[in-house]
């Protein structure tokens, strides 16, 4: 048994800010907007940023818009670990035909996948999900972007939406798969549904209590591998998990992005928020360099296999 998943932890604690809101009908937000939130969350204490680029733009522009927000956020804070989302496409390297010019930019720091399909809601007028929105990868694809983070050592951030999904973690984890720094990221599912301001959806997975955490980590018992949570289409640290997770070893992820609109705080004020409760817990925020090789600890580097 992980004491580091199952008894509480006086250890660092790694912020996560998910930074550019996902609201339908309002202005994509700009790279200036983007790189300015991105540089006030590390300072506020965050560590990763998850951002996102203008999903309208074609693949090629899409592409140096994300290597432009990556390059000018490392200009400033060197060993902040970021990530963005995907391009426009049908097929697995059609949307993330990014991942390579930003490893040979030299700018790819991590990248996400969600292995698994997950269902999201798409409510009718009667407020029922009667239409399908697909999300994630299948297994076999979620292996081609295992082999390609081995072949470049760069580290994941693993979404899982639904517990069955740690099944396929657990398979990868047991045979030291995973590059080092590689993240599991544990999704409950809010009140709300994402791309709008505050309507009520039906969510995906579990909904965000100390029950449902517990859960999660029972099917994560041996795996030693860093963990944190997010509320998608909810507001993580108005709900038990928050606190619950610092108190069992894991890390949090805030910012508006996530939130459908359920909070009037900034980008920065939610990670001033989650490093306050983080203090309250009884664990300090590890920024930079030493946030980056906590989640690396006792996990397997690629570069000297």
């Amino acid at each position: 048994m992980s004491s580091s998943i199952y008894n509480k932890s006086n250890s660092p604690v790694v912020l996560e800010a998910a930074i550019t809101p996902l609201r339908r009908g309002e202005p994509v937000q700009r790279m200036e907007k983007t790189i300015a939130d991105a540089r006030a969350c590390l300072a506020a204490g965050a560590a990763i940023i998850h951002h996102h680029h203008d999903f309208r733009a074609p693949r090629e522009e899409g592409v140096k818009q994300m290597v432009a927000i990556e390059r000018a956020i490392l200009e400033t804070y060197p060993d902040a670990l970021m990530y963005g989302d995907y391009l426009k496409g049908d097929e697995l390297w059609e949307k993330n035909a990014h991942l390579r010019p930003m490893f040979d930019d030299g700018v790819l720091r991590m990248f996400a996948i969600d292995p698994g399909i997950t269902q999201f809601d798409i409510l009718d007028e009667r407020g029922l999900p009667t239409n399908s929105n697909l999300n994630g990868l299948t297994y076999a694809q979620s292996f081609e972007m295992v082999q390609f983070a081995q072949k470049t050592d760069v580290p994941m951030s693993l979404g899982i939406y639904e517990p069955g999904q740690l099944r396929w973690v657990r398979a990868y984890a047991e045979r030291n798969m995973f590059p080092a720094g590689t993240i599991i990221k544990l999704y409950f599912g809010g009140p709300y549904t994402m791309g709008l301001h505050k309507v009520k959806g039906v969510n995906f997975g579990m909904h965000p209590t100390k029950e449902a955490l517990d859960i999660y980590l029972s099917m994560m018992e041996g795996i030693d591998l860093p963990w944190i949570v997010s509320c998608q289409a909810g507001v993580l640290l108005d709900t038990p998990v928050a606190r619950y997770a610092l108190e069992r070893g894991g890390h949090l992820r805030v910012g508006i992005e996530d939130t459908a609109g359920g909070t009037e705080m900034t980008n920065v004020e939610t990670v001033d928020a989650a490093r306050a409760l983080a203090a309250e817990v009884g664990r300090p925020v590890a920024e930079g360099r030493d946030a980056k090789n906590l989640l690396k600890a006792k996990q397997r580097s690629f570069a000297d296999a």
